[in-house]
C-alpha cells in the first residue's frame, strides 16, 4: 500500500479527442491496407451530416455550459463544480458523446468499415480508463452530489 496522497485531478493520460483522431487514422489505414468500403447506403452522406452537425451542436451546448459555470473542459484538469444542468441533465459525458457522434460521421461520410471498428475500441478505451478516471475524482471531490447525480444520469444517454 503506498502513502502517496490521491491526486488532486482526474489523471487523464490521453486527451479524448487524440484518442478518436487516431481511432480514425488507423480505421483510414486498415482501409487502404485491406481495400475495404461500406457499400453503398441511400441516404449515407445526409445521415452522417446530421450527426455531425449533431455533435457540434451538443460539444458547443457542453462547452458553454462548462465556461458559465467556470470549470474547466480539460479531462486532466479538476473540476471547480459538477455541472448538472443544460445537456449535461440527459448525459454525464455529453463531449463524449459530440466526439463519438462525429467519429461516427465520419466514417459514414468516408464509407469507412475501418472507422467503424476504431469507435467501438476507442468507445471502450475512454469508458474503461478516461471515464472511470474522471469518474472516480468526481466521487472523491464531490461526494453525494456526485452519488446522487450518477444515480439520476446516465453515463452516454
Amino acid at each position: 500500500m503506498s502513502d502517496d496522497p490521491l491526486p488532486d485531478h482526474p489523471e487523464v493520460r490521453m486527451p479524448p479527442p487524440l484518442l478518436h483522431l487516431g481511432g480514425l487514422l488507423i480505421g483510414y489505414g486498415l482501409d487502404q491496407a485491406l481495400g475495404w468500403t461500406l457499400p453503398a447506403l441511400p441516404g449515407r452522406e445526409a445521415l452522417a451530416a446530421a450527426l455531425a452537425l449533431a455533435g457540434v451542436a451538443l460539444v458547443l451546448a457542453a462547452l458553454l455550459q462548462l465556461a458559465a459555470h467556470r470549470t474547466t473542459a480539460m479531462p486532466h484538469r479538476a473540476a471547480r463544480v459538477l455541472v448538472t444542468n443544460g445537456v449535461f441533465r440527459f448525459s454525464r459525458n455529453p463531449i463524449y458523446l459530440a466526439f463519438a457522434l462525429l467519429h461516427l460521421a465520419c466514417a459514414l461520410s468516408l464509407a469507412s468499415p475501418g472507422m467503424l471498428l476504431t469507435l467501438g475500441l476507442v468507445a471502450w478505451v475512454m469508458h474503461s480508463h478516461v471515464i472511470a478516471a474522471e469518474e472516480a475524482f468526481h466521487a472523491r471531490r464531490f461526494g453525494p452530489e456526485w452519488q446522487a447525480y450518477r444515480q439520476r444520469v446516465r453515463r452516454w444517454l
